[in-house]
């Protein structure tokens, strides 16, 4: 288990860290918003408002906003006032790195040099390395309505294991106690709760099954294995796991050879290409014409320069050549 972490929460109210966490939370487009630019206006004051809050212990967040979004399907997201989510970035500005540094190299989302294409290129490479030794194949497993099925009586367990500061655990508690199931989509610490909630499940088949060949990005796994009988054996044991231990059930899964391709990550993966997902295509191209529409040049460029790095990953000459004249136009 390690040492566990106290006096944390002075760092967290420390103006410099109010001030680091300010400027993560007017990245991008939260500049420009109603919220921010009234904060702005006041921005020292408005800091140390916060910082007084939270050491004499009156802090209390603000209500959430709620909006729904389609891609892939439908999620309602719930976005806190932009105090709230200063107050966020100095939580994990803090308690991410203690985390983080327990994570095993295996799972991929929302972590410094990691993500989607460090996720594929790993599964990929070993694809190829097992190759070597007979054919292999894959158990590709995705978690039910991962975010609002997380049990909080766990996550806070789970938390407890490395924070042994009781005014960080309260300070927490208050984005969602532990008497009730579900954290909200769209915030900063709900990302990483739900990494922290899946570590669970990723110490398990590390530690206690001794799965070297194993890889995760969230709510999506990958176990490969020479062994298919294997596999299905392993996908039966899992899935009676994760619902006894952390309240889950699989929503999707699959077994076959990777020959088949590995839907991982936005990609259809096999050892020697690998491919941009038809679904993912189709959402990028209706996310382009929404902008397109809505005359929203700014997103429009940022999200084309984005698919542009993301497709020039794959073996999709048409579509690379596509989406760089798009981008290229777009650009000029």
């Amino acid at each position: 288990m390690g040492a566990k972490h106290k006096h944390l929460y002075d760092l967290i109210h420390d103006i410099e860290n109010l001030r680091s966490a300010y400027r993560k939370a007017s990245r991008g487009g939260n500049r420009y918003t109603e919220g921010h630019l009234k904060f702005q206006e006041d921005l020292e004051a408005n800091l140390y408002r916060i910082q007084t809050a939270l050491i004499d212990g009156s802090y209390h967040h603000g209500a959430y906003s709620q909006f729904e979004v389609y891609e892939p399907k439908k999620r309602i997201i719930n976005a806190l006032p932009f105090g709230d989510r200063i107050v966020q970035h100095a939580i994990n500005n803090i308690i991410e790195p203690i985390f983080d540094n327990v994570f095993y190299s295996c799972t991929y989302a929302c972590r410094k040099n990691k993500g989607t294409h460090a996720g594929v290129r790993a599964v990929q490479s070993t694809m190829r390395q097992m190759e070597s030794e007979g054919e292999v194949f894959f158990l590709k497993m995705d978690f039910s309505k991962y975010y609002v099925s997380i049990d909080r009586g766990v996550l806070f367990t789970e938390i407890e294991r490395k924070i042994s500061d009781k005014k960080v655990i309260s300070l927490l508690e208050q984005f969602g106690d532990r008497n009730g199931v579900g954290i909200p989509i769209g915030n900063l610490l709900s990302q990483l709760c739900a990494n922290l909630y899946g570590h669970i499940f990723d110490r398990h088949v590390k530690e206690e099954l001794g799965k070297k060949h194993y890889f995760r990005y969230m709510d999506d796994t990958v176990i490969l294995s020479h062994d298919k009988e294997h596999l299905k054996e392993l996908r039966d044991y899992l899935e009676a796991f994760a619902r006894t231990h952390m309240n889950l059930k699989f929503s999707h899964w699959m077994i076959s050879s990777v020959h088949k391709q590995v839907n991982f990550l936005g990609y259809r993966i096999a050892p020697t290409y690998k491919l941009i997902r038809k679904d993912s295509v189709t959402r990028a191209k209706r996310k382009v014409k929404r902008y397109v529409a809505n005359g929203d040049s700014e997103n429009l460029r940022a999200f084309l320069a984005s698919w542009h790095g993301h497709v020039q990953t794959a073996d999709s000459h048409n579509l690379k050549s596509t989406i760089r004249g798009m981008y290229e136009q777009c650009a000029a």
